[in-house]
């Protein structure tokens, strides 16, 4: 099993340490993401993850396309040829897009048009 984690919690605390307190864009983006985590926070802890296993299912190491990036702004993603991996570094959730479909989708991997569905609060580390 790959250390998504560690990755993904390592993008976070720069973006939220550093690059926030320099950038007035970034310091808009953080508030708005903040906002949306206390609307759906609630919904959100009724679907936690371990980002690992997610990112290992839907991409997986040997994918030729997999990729790590920050997309601009509070997403990070973990890419592969299929599926994108969307994760929130302020509000700590995660949604899996179907890049075929165009849709997001559960955790089986079925298009999905409910937001409670495709919206998934990754696991702090001592719950994984």
């Amino acid at each position: 099993m790959s250390d998504s984690k560690s990755t993904y919690s390592e993008v976070s605390k720069y973006y939220v340490n550093v690059t926030v307190p320099q950038n007035d864009i970034d310091r808009r983006r953080y508030v708005r993401s903040k906002d949306r985590e206390k609307k759906w926070n609630q919904d959100w802890l009724k679907n936690k993850v371990n980002v690992n296993e997610v990112v290992d299912r839907f991409v997986p190491k040997g994918d030729p396309k997999r990729s790590f990036h920050t997309e601009g702004g509070v997403k990070f993603d973990f890419e592969g040829t299929r599926y994108k991996i969307k994760c929130d570094k302020v509000a700590g959730y995660l949604r899996i897009f179907d890049k075929k479909t165009k849709k997001f989708c559960k955790l089986d991997g079925t298009p999905s048009k409910y937001e409670k569905e495709t919206h998934f609060k990754i696991k702090k580390r001592g719950e994984m």
